[in-house]
């Protein structure tokens, strides 16, 4: 007896397929060609939970669509012949269901965030294909990113230079194992780094990291064994790292090196959670662990130490670890990057540490550690989002009976839609900090806000950033590699200490200019090139600051 497929099957084979009703006797037509992953397509499957999933195909699409006749030159066949697809394995391997379990749409969606969350894969969809004798076949969709980049880049910000040189693979061998080697120089220092990533260690839940930097001022070594919280529903995880570096911490007036401080630091960190899953659309996780954090300061060759000389300390302390994350989800496009699915977390989510670093554990004192962050999405509509973000962290000297090292930051961005390819952006940032130790300072400037200013033009214990932009997103794409988009914007903060005097006119600093935005099509998300030429509208005649200021930085965001 033929039984018909509730939803409907999307029969690819181009962007404008139709949709048609299909039986479950025939094999199920797998995707292929420019299949319309989610930040094209409206479609929406009703399969209802508690059927029994039959099987799962997984089909892994290429970085270029021979499908497309602008994509189907010699040049893109043959990086699609060069390039090694992702095994199927890993693609499997980061499914929350398997063939033979109930069907559950929170488990199928879910599986789909983790999967674009992979730096390999460009997009993902997982749909049914066939219902038949209330059993249903899915189909696992994923379209690789081109994993193997050279990478030969310069960018200028606030009047500093960065320049890297090196060669990445993001997934080796279809693996998803990460290896990069490097040398970069930028306004800090110049290293040579080595990093090894793999975040389902032959296929499971386990994630391994290895970062080596070997700098002019010093080295830098991370390692780390980790069972994350992969899943809403995780049950348990835990966490092994060790961390050490050995560099120059540097100190700025107007924008100049005035001191300096050579930094030897350690952090060992171990950790175990546990949670009882998703329970009423939350979950809720604890962890407890220890952990060793030791900084030392010394004087170095090349200027003098800060007025104030660091403080020494040493952490050793355990913790408790408590999150609440609200499961609510969606997916858009056009937000923080350019034709491009976007996975918005339209809930709340909290974490927060507590920590006793006393002396009976190794402390050089006795200290009360508070850590915390909490996000949320206030609005999210048809046109408008508006999300907040509050951090906070900070030390309490129970012996000198005064707070250490705190910082409390909030920021306020708000997005509105005015047409499908253009919004109006706006963020708002406060940061304020107390005691911090001599070597740390909060700046704001060029990469940190004021475009047209120097980096670190202005220095405090407490910063304001406000921001607003007209977005462009458009349809422009680059020989099918790169997107386009634009901004005009405009930047108001200052940084400032109460008690101290910067020489600066005016205490705000602005400027305004507009900038393009290019993000590739075929490599991993995240990585949007701002070219933005910005013109200062306060302090004009200060010697310091030039008549305009050109950027060319990489960054996460629009």
């Amino acid at each position: 007896m033929r039984v018909y497929l509730s939803a409907f099957l999307l029969v690819t084979g181009s962007v404008n397929a139709e949709l048609v009703p299909v039986i479950c006797e025939p094999e199920p037509v797998r995707a292929q060609g420019s299949y319309p992953f989610p930040s094209q397509s409206t479609i929406n499957y009703a399969i209802p939970d508690g059927l029994q999933v039959s099987e799962i195909t997984i089909t892994n699409l290429p970085v270029f669509d021979e499908a497309d006749p602008a994509e189907n030159n010699a040049l893109y066949r043959f990086a699609n012949r060069f390039h090694i697809l992702t095994r199927p394995g890993r693609v499997r391997s980061q499914l929350l269901f398997e063939a033979g379990e109930p069907y559950d749409a929170q488990k199928t969606e879910e599986s789909s965030r983790l999967l674009r969350s992979q730096k390999y894969l460009y997009d993902a969809d997982i749909r049914p294909v066939s219902l038949c004798n209330e059993e249903v076949a899915i189909e696992v969709i994923t379209r690789d990113v081109w994993s193997f980049t050279p990478e030969v880049s310069f960018s200028r910000s606030g009047g500093a230079n960065e320049f890297r040189v090196g060669v990445r693979e993001i997934n080796l061998f279809g693996t998803g194992v990460e290896l990069a080697a490097r040398t970069k120089q930028d306004i800090d220092r110049d290293s040579t780094e080595f990093v090894y990533k793999d975040k389902n260690v032959k296929n499971t839940r386990v994630g391994a990291q290895l970062v080596y930097s070997d700098n002019d001022d010093g080295s830098e070594f991370l390692g780390a064994l980790e069972l994350p919280f992969y899943s809403l529903d995780t049950r348990r995880s835990w966490q092994v790292s060790a961390e050490q570096v050995d560099r120059i911490d540097s100190q700025y007036f107007r924008g100049d090196e005035v001191s300096d401080v050579r930094r030897e630091s350690e952090d060992v960190l171990l950790r175990y959670g546990w949670s009882d899953g998703l329970v009423n659309g939350k979950t809720r996780r604890w962890s407890v662990g220890y952990r060793y954090q030791k900084e030392s300061f010394f004087p170095s060759d090349e200027l003098p130490p800060p007025g104030t000389f660091p403080i020494n300390k040493t952490l050793s302390y355990p913790f408790l670890d408590f999150s609440q994350i609200e499961a609510a989800y969606t997916t858009d496009v056009n937000k923080n990057e350019i034709q491009r699915t976007e996975d918005i977390h339209l809930g709340y989510e909290l974490w927060n540490r507590f920590g006793y670093a006393g002396e009976a554990f190794g402390s050089d004192a006795d200290r009360l550690l508070l850590q915390g962050e909490f996000s949320d999405t206030l609005i999210y509509s048809r046109k408008i989002w508006l999300q907040h973000e509050f951090s906070w962290s900070g030390l309490y000297n129970l012996d000198d009976r005064e707070s250490e090292d705190v910082t409390i930051d909030y920021q306020i961005r708000y997005l509105r839609d005015q047409t499908k390819h253009r919004s109006f952006f706006a963020s708002l940032q406060a940061t304020y900090t107390h005691n911090l130790n001599s070597n740390t300072q909060l700046f704001y400037g060029g990469d940190t806000g004021a475009r047209a200013f120097d980096n670190r033009f202005q220095i405090g214990d407490r910063r304001l950033k406000f921001a607003m932009e007209e977005r462009m997103y458009t349809d422009i794409h680059l020989f099918n590699l790169i997107r386009v988009g634009w901004a005009i914007f405009v930047d108001i903060g200052k940084a400032w200490d109460p008690d101290g005097e910067d020489g600066i006119a005016d205490d705000y600093l602005a400027s305004a200019g507009f900038g393009l935005r290019l993000a590739s099509s075929k490599s991993d998300r995240g990585s949007l090139m701002h070219v933005d030429l910005a013109f200062p509208l306060t302090n004009r005649d200060d010697p310091d600051v030039d008549s305009s200021g050109l950027s060319v930085s990489m960054k996460k965001r629009f």
